[in-house]
């Protein structure tokens, strides 16, 4: 086993122990930030990812609230203070492959991907750690009268999907949207178009 194998496997150990750390994807976090089910979200991304979370949710009413920054640090940037300060109890910690801080991190030569897409996960799990650990967010997520709930995220540029950290697993799971291809509006034969406009 890798070295990176075993720091991932501890990091998942630990973070599998905060009740907070649970699975949530992009479908879902649109959805629940649309229907109210989750009053308010903050995601800290890559700097050179970050750009595509407002497709995740478009709506300009959302109370979704972008950072971005090298290496989806969570204490920088005033993100712990706006986490705080605007009661979000959905935080998301989103890396990407590949990732600019992840080579700098691993230290070694480019070129071998399936090594960044691990230091990539693995860094998105230590940050999530850190935060619950070291900051005031860990404090908040401890508190059984509140509902603060962590998310890791990682886009997987090779495969073009985005992995979720699932902590009954302990490892990142491929989110692969099933579309519904019914049409909904259709043409019938001496009725014309038919269907929900």
């Amino acid at each position: 086993m890798k070295n990176s194998d075993i720091s991932f496997k501890y990091i998942a150990d630990r973070l599998v122990q905060f009740k907070s750390v649970e699975l949530l994807d992009d479908v879902q976090l649109s959805d629940g930030l649309l229907d109210g089910s989750i009053a308010g979200a903050a995601v800290i991304a890559c700097s050179d990812m970050g750009w595509l979370l407002r497709y995740v949710c478009s709506d300009p009413d959302a109370n979704l609230h972008l950072f971005q920054n090298f290496g989806h640090r969570t204490d920088s940037g005033g993100f712990v203070e706006t986490v705080l300060d605007k009661r979000l109890e959905t935080i998301i910690v989103y890396g990407h492959s590949p990732c600019g801080f992840a080579k700098y991190q691993a230290k070694e030569a480019p070129g071998e991907d399936s090594d960044w897409l691990e230091v990539g996960r693995r860094g998105v799990l230590e940050e999530m750690l850190r935060m619950l650990e070291e900051s005031r967010i860990g404090e908040l997520a401890a508190n059984e009268k509140l509902r603060v709930r962590v998310h890791g995220w990682f886009y997987n540029s090779e495969s073009q999907h985005l992995e979720v950290f699932d902590p009954v697993r302990k490892s990142f799971v491929e989110q692969i949207s099933r579309l519904d291809y019914e049409p909904r509006i259709k043409f019938v034969p001496d009725q014309g178009l038919v269907g929900e406009r």
